[in-house]
């Protein structure tokens, strides 16, 4: 029953976010006192299309119970209006922060990537696709920890991975060529093209395709030609170009993307110690060619009628291209998406020798070094015909070279690979356990530990098993289930920090990374907004 400020056991505290036909608020549960998104929808204004999205959002969120996919508590049916709870993300979209702060670095770029690998893949194992990923539907926890979320678009692939779809939807700009061109897609390589996309748009504060209306950004994606900045890392260039292909059978595969080399090479001490000295992709991103939120509907129609554009509120494709005259400031290749037999399809994911390992860099800047000293020896009077560039480029004296040597011998296989954001994340993962975080086990045998101090707490609520083995049946629009759900996702939580407190791990002096208290930060909501980067600029001026 809604009573003003309140709907069943929820009080209303406050607004996050509006869209066409839906509000977002902040709500706190008056049993358990834990903070809750509601979503609320006015079923008045849509029709029987809008329905079944609602309906297809419902269904994929009960049916997908992961880390890195938000969680769904309760639905609340009443006259007019459909109340969605689920949990509550601090840290708002990843869009917002982009805007606010610019480019991410390509560590950074790389932790949320994973992440979203990890949840598509989920997804997509269960048999759905999300068809509508985009960094408006990426929530933060705090810096490296994401929530998908938004499943109104996401469909249930009845026939195999492989069926086909004809409902055209999504965020124009994320939309990959086929969803343009074709009468029929696959939805799996949509989502994987999506995800590139993203990825793009995290590193470069804007998007690869650009045009002023929906005719011209069709021209533009079918065409296929974009820039990439030339300050990113070999592997990460050919990760994003090897996803942007325009044959969706030639795209990467999930699991390919998962091993792709470019997670290893930006968790280097080379590359971690370059993150302190350089900020050159945020430094270089146009936050201005950002795009800007928007509340109008894109529509398409094909001759089949069925082109259905998200109402993309954050994508606004006029302003995020009337600085398309904007001379750039950084340098960058061009790129096309009809790059055919390229060697990127069979390289993407072992890059050059001198990106591979630590060791392979190491041992080129010694023999560089050792090559100079031999020079300079030979040639006392003529100290200037060798190159400093190799110096210049390496930073690294002999001493350095042993030293790292020997504390690789001793170092290198323990401690890297538990500062790994993989493992650290698939720890997150194996944490967090199967059905019954959203549904009670019918046998009192197989009650897990966590399951148990649910119960527990439950009975002081006033609320029994009998009463919660009850209302099973009834699923989401259960409000004791409800309250199942929310103390079990705070007792996760709590659970995955105590873990990792017990279980201490020095940090790495190279990198002055934590494990215990990275994960332990990745766990916590508390969302720290970073300092936005500041330019220096120098005034010149000819006489």
């Amino acid at each position: 029953v809604a009573l003003g400020r309140r709907i069943g056991f929820y009080r209303f505290c406050g607004d996050i976010g509006r869209g066409n036909f839906s509000r977002v608020k902040l709500a706190v549960h008056q049993l358990t006192k834990d903070k809750v998104a509601i979503k609320v929808v006015d079923t008045s204004r849509l029709d029987a299309k809008a329905l079944r999205m609602l309906s297809k959002e419902v269904s994929t969120l009960e049916a997908a119970f992961h880390p890195f996919i938000l969680r769904l508590f309760e639905v609340i049916d009443t006259i007019g209006k459909i109340y969605l709870v689920s949990e509550w993300i601090p840290g708002g979209e990843l869009y917002s922060r982009i805007v606010d702060i610019g480019a991410l670095e390509e560590y950074h770029a790389a932790v949320i990537f994973y992440q979203l690998l990890i949840a598509v893949k989920y997804l997509h194992s269960l048999g759905y696709v999300h068809r509508d990923i985009k960094a408006e539907n990426i929530l933060m926890i705090n810096e490296e920890r994401i929530k998908l979320a938004d499943f109104g678009f996401s469909t249930q692939l009845i026939n195999g991975s492989n069926q086909h779809l004809d409902t055209f939807c999504g965020s124009p700009p994320y939309a990959a060529p086929e969803l343009f061109s074709d009468d029929h897609y696959v939805g799996g390589p949509v989502d994987i093209w999506a995800l590139g996309i993203l990825l793009y748009f995290m590193l470069h504060a804007r998007m690869p395709f650009k045009g002023s209306t929906i005719p011209l950004l069709r021209t533009a994606v079918l065409k296929g030609e974009y820039e990439i900045s030339t300050s990113l890392s070999l592997s990460c260039c050919r990760l994003i170009q090897r996803i942007l292909v325009n044959s969706p059978f030639r795209r990467p595969s999930m699991d390919q993307l998962l091993e792709c080399q470019w997670f290893e090479y930006v968790q280097s001490p080379v590359i971690q110690k370059s993150r302190n000295c350089s900020n050159a992709t945020g430094a270089e991103s146009d936050i201005s060619e950002v795009p800007n939120r928007r509340k109008q509907i894109f529509c398409l129609f094909s001759t089949r009628g069925q082109f259905r554009f998200r109402s993309s509120k954050n994508v606004n494709i006029v302003a995020a291209n009337q600085f398309q005259t904007t001379v750039s400031q950084i340098n960058t290749s061009k790129c096309s998406t009809k790059r055919a037999n390229s060697v990127l399809e069979h390289n993407f994911l072992h890059p050059l020798r001198t990106e591979k390992t630590v060791e392979d860099l190491s041992e080129e800047s010694a023999a560089s070094i050792v090559k100079m000293h031999s020079d300079i020896d030979d040639n006392s009077q003529n100290k200037r015909k060798f190159s400093f560039r190799k110096v210049v480029r390496k930073r690294v004296s002999p001493i350095d070279i042993l030293n790292e040597r020997k504390s690789k011998t001793i170092n290198t296989e323990k401690n890297i690979s538990k500062h790994d954001f993989r493992i650290i994340l698939q720890d997150l993962i194996v944490g967090w356990h199967g059905k019954q975080v959203m549904y009670p086990s019918l046998n009192s045998s197989n009650i897990l530990p966590l399951e148990s101090e649910t119960r527990r707490l439950m009975d002081k609520l006033g609320i029994s098993a009998d009463m919660l083995e009850k209302t099973i049946n009834n699923g989401p629009r259960s409000d004791i289930l409800g309250i199942y759900r929310i103390i079990m996702h705070r007792l996760q939580k709590e659970q995955t920090i105590e873990c990792i407190s017990s279980n201490e791990i020095q940090s790495d002096t190279r990198n002055n990374i934590s494990c215990s208290t990275q994960m332990k930060n990745w766990e916590k909501s508390v969302h720290t907004k970073p300092k936005k980067q500041t330019l220096s600029t120098v005034t010149c001026a000819i006489l």
